[in-house]
């Protein structure tokens, strides 16, 4: 390999991660507002489903080649497993929480993320990622100051702090699988196995259908929308490692109060600003490092 080459790719990786980060973190102040009249398996249900057509439409668009000979593969249902739990967890702790306080939580991601590849990707982690992790717990924990008030709801509050230890496991499989597969195929199969899931365990559980409003429908549409760009986390998987990219996402509880503000009241404090400085630091410190491995 041109080592010459590396920092391009590392660079074009962290970009369409950005670009990413922007779009997808519209999700959670639009799935909060379909909860109105949706129950987070429902509308675990649709956002897997519209997530998968999009996919679809993308792969035949660009003419990609798909078969559904690998649903025998059980790394694709461990794959939309892991993402149908952390669906339902993620809608259970938007029904009683604010998308500001869900996604402060969320930043447990990093830690989980770093953990799980290094277990099980053998990934390095070195002393700027690290330092990078302590940056970003330190600037989650200033950026939610007085936010996180443990008289929410403790359901909520759990699973909160776990949807991020599903979806940490699911970029690992994911990760594993974008070795052998275009990216969108293992972003298809991941919606869609998702789906098949959830709906499975709807007819199971007799999840009630009824009273869905075509308001919360279209918040739900907007959310599984904005959240396919996460395709490009996929795509980057292929350019950086599985803990740099989602260090460089964590930005996005930044991103998230920004949207928020225009829905919700967003109070500028001094550990708000202090948070944000150090959650960019920590993406500025993977943007010009580099680990041993690379």
């Amino acid at each position: 390999m041109n080592i010459k080459s590396v920092p391009k790719k590392q660079l074009w990786g962290i970009e369409l991660n950005l670009v990413s980060l922007l779009f997808s973190s519209i999700s959670p102040v639009l799935n909060k507002f379909s909860l109105t009249s949706l129950s987070p398996v429902v509308g675990g249900i649709f956002t897997s489903a519209f997530a998968a057509i999009f996919t679809f439409a993308t792969i035949l668009i660009t003419r990609q080649h798909i078969s559904l000979i690998n649903l025998k593969r059980l790394w694709l249902w461990l794959l939309g497993g892991t993402n149908a739990i952390g669906i339902i967890l993620q809608y259970i702790a938007l029904s009683t929480l604010s998308p500001i306080t869900v996604t402060l939580i969320a930043r447990m991601y990093l830690v989980y993320v770093f953990f799980l590849s290094y277990i099980f990707l053998k990934e390095k982690i070195t002393k700027w990622d690290y330092l990078a992790i302590i940056l970003c717990i330190l600037g989650s924990f200033f950026i939610s100051g007085s936010r996180l008030q443990f008289s929410d709801n403790l359901l909520g509050l759990i699973c909160a702090f776990i949807y991020p230890l599903m979806y940490a496991a699911n970029n690992i499989v994911a990760k594993y699988l974008v070795s052998d597969e275009e990216p969108n195929n293992v972003l298809f199969f991941n919606h869609f196995t998702s789906a098949l899931l959830l709906f499975c365990y709807a007819l199971i559980t007799g999840t009630s259908f009824s009273h869905i409003s075509s308001q919360a429908v279209a918040f739900n549409f907007g959310g599984a929308f904005f959240n396919g760009f996460m395709s490009l986390l996929y795509t980057s998987l292929q350019f950086i490692t599985a803990g740099k990219a989602n260090i460089v996402r964590a930005l996005g509880p930044v991103i998230v109060i920004i949207y928020s503000s225009f829905f919700f009241p967003v109070q500028v404090t001094p550990s708000l600003v202090l948070g944000a400085v150090l959650v960019i630091l920590a993406s500025t410190i993977v943007t010009f490092t580099r680990t041993n491995r690379e």
